[in-house]
């Protein structure tokens, strides 16, 4: 009797494949909402009961809606046609203000608000050199010929006061933030160097630089650039 070989059949009917896992994506980092803050207005003086319709407050996380509010000798008085420029400015119409000094309190939409103590001055000027402008040319900080002019007209009062002189450097939107801060304070280094050689007390003296970030003028011709390259001193009674 012959012997048949019989094929065995094996089924794989009953292997399945490992699913394969997908890991899941790392959780969000939480939204850290800043505080808001007001660091300074301008102008931080104002002329008694005078209106300043170009004022600007400045700080953080400002909102749309925001409101503006100075309380001092005039009791509480809301500023008016306040703009939200961006989460770091606002402008205000300031309101004409007894003589004395303000708080500056700006209110967001949802409650949250923040002060500067004494922030606004409103007083008589008594100072014809108040105010100084010296311009510079691009990329320089180099006093010129007028910005020289400029101040000497206006030494003999700085000299003659007994308050702080304030110089704030600016610069053209050109270059980047970092360059133009440093390119800002040079501009005003010059113009402390130049008022403390003629005789003005260094102590009495204080230095910033704003940038880009405060033009004169918003356009973006050359015209423009030429009036934010600058250095402005504010001299104290």
């Amino acid at each position: 009797m012959l012997a048949v070989a019989i094929p065995v059949m094996f089924s794989a009917a009953g292997c399945k494949k490992k699913p394969v896992e997908v890991p899941m994506p790392p959780p969000l980092p939480p939204v850290v909402e800043r505080p808001i803050q007001v660091s300074s207005i301008s102008p931080a003086t104002v002329e008694p009961n005078q209106i300043v319709p170009t004022g600007k407050v400045f700080g953080a996380s400002f909102q749309e809606g925001a409101t503006v509010t100075f309380v001092g000798p005039s009791g509480s008085l809301p500023g008016e046609k306040v703009t939200h420029l961006d989460n770091n400015t606002l402008a205000v119409s300031i309101p004409g203000l007894a003589a004395g000094s303000y708080d500056v309190t700006v209110t967001n939409p949802n409650g949250q608000a923040s002060t500067l103590r004494g922030g606004l001055i409103s007083r008589v000027s008594e100072l014809p050199c108040r105010f100084t402008v010296a311009y510079f040319d691009l990329d320089r900080s180099k006093l010129r010929s007028d910005a020289t002019a400029a101040l000497n007209g206006a030494l003999s009062c700085i000299q003659g006061a007994a308050g702080q002189v304030r110089i704030e450097g600016h610069c053209d939107e050109r270059g980047t933030t970092d360059y133009n801060l440093a390119l800002g304070q040079r501009r005003a280094d010059s113009v402390k160097n130049f008022l403390t050689k003629s005789g003005v007390s260094a102590s009495r003296i204080s230095t910033v630089s704003i940038g880009e970030e405060r033009p004169a003028d918003p356009g973006h011709s050359e015209g423009a650039w030429a009036k934010n390259r600058r250095a402005e001193t504010t001299a104290s009674p």
